[in-house]
């Protein structure tokens, strides 16, 4: 009981500083920081289309790691893919929504407040398991 009061203060706390739109894109959508990661750089980088490796490699990941988090991307329809190619193709509502996200990892305190709630995410129960 007692860590569940916890969970719910930092939540509501986290809630002031990144706003609920940035928190309910994070939980639907944002499994981990290599997802995070993912999602920023197609954000920055809209017109581009990649193939696994290519994506792997301007992360500085294997392909292998980024399959699970692009198929969890396409299903949330953020990227789509089609003949092996990756690309930015959210609806106009989940790009004003990604929009948000980058531009609060722009800021420190609000950068921090992510990365919490991003672990938090991963750690409890039922989470994205140890994927960073």
């Amino acid at each position: 009981m007692c860590d569940e009061v916890g969970t719910v203060a930092v939540l509501y706390d986290l809630e002031g500083v990144l706003g609920p739109t940035v928190i309910g894109f994070v939980e639907r959508h944002v499994r981990s920081l290599l997802a995070w990661d993912i999602l920023v750089f197609f954000h920055r980088n809209s017109d581009a289309v990649l193939d696994a490796d290519g994506l792997a490699s301007r992360l500085g990941r294997r392909p292998e790691e980024i399959a699970p988090e692009i198929e969890s991307l396409c299903d949330g329809h953020i990227l789509r893919t089609a003949g092996g190619l990756i690309r930015y193709d959210p609806t106009p509502e989940l790009r004003a929504q990604a929009s948000e996200f980058v531009e609060a990892c722009q800021d420190r305190g609000r950068r921090l407040a992510l990365i919490a709630l991003v672990l938090h995410r991963i750690a409890r129960p039922g989470g994205a398991g140890t994927r960073l």
